[in-house]
């Protein structure tokens, strides 16, 4: 597989699942991803092994691939 098609493969236009480690325990969880939608989007996820709610903003990266922003919920009070 050449370069082009690696980078092509993983592109925003389609929907995807992307894998995340969760920053309180480190267990890896994923994403369902539909482009169109969750662009720019913050959502509130919990992990699927401490059960804890993250904040999970997809964001354009380098080559038309997804940076996905996580970070810890301070206030588990949020309402999904």
């Amino acid at each position: 597989m050449d370069m082009f098609n690696m980078v092509t493969d993983r592109t925003m236009q389609s929907d995807s699942a992307l894998e995340y480690m969760c920053p309180y325990c480190g267990a890896i969880n994923d994403f369902k991803l539909d482009s169109l939608r969750d662009m720019y989007h913050e959502q509130h996820e919990s992990c699927s092994c401490c059960n804890k709610i993250l904040s999970l903003t997809p964001a354009d990266g380098i080559a038309g691939r997804v940076n996905l922003i996580v970070d810890e919920v301070i206030n588990d009070n949020v309402i999904k």
